[in-house]
């Protein structure tokens, strides 16, 4: 692995048992539990990391990760479906892609991403 390069990322969650569920059931990430307080994730592909379980934290109080997807509307049924939420609104950054963000049940902030390669304007 080259230096400089993000290997994991940690998260909070308030209830190991409902974000597991939240995750697995949408992404299909696998999950470890290495310690009472922390609870591992492996996505089949990219950065794995974990859940630090904290009593409390404010919703969106968390960096912006962009899980890919081929296409947003079967992940947007399920979202509320696992205690998630999202406005639903694409956003799109000319050229790369387009996204929709979503908060899980604790308030951790992703964004569904799309690649949608667009030449750029001259």
């Amino acid at each position: 692995m080259d230096a400089h390069t993000i290997t994991k990322i940690t998260l909070r969650s308030t209830d190991f048992e409902r974000t597991l569920r939240f995750y697995n059931e949408l992404f299909g990430w696998k999950f470890h539990q290495h310690s009472p307080t922390y609870l591992g994730f492996e996505p089949p592909a990219g950065i794995d990391g974990g859940f630090q379980k904290v009593d409390f934290f404010s919703p969106g109080d968390s960096v912006l990760i962009y899980v890919l997807v081929d296409d947003f509307e079967p992940y947007l049924r399920r979202i509320p479906e696992l205690e998630g939420t999202s406005a639903a609104e694409v956003e799109v950054v000319t050229g790369y892609g387009e996204y929709v963000r979503f908060y899980d049940p604790d308030g951790n902030r992703f964004a569904l991403w799309r690649t949608v390669v667009q030449p750029l304007e001259q």
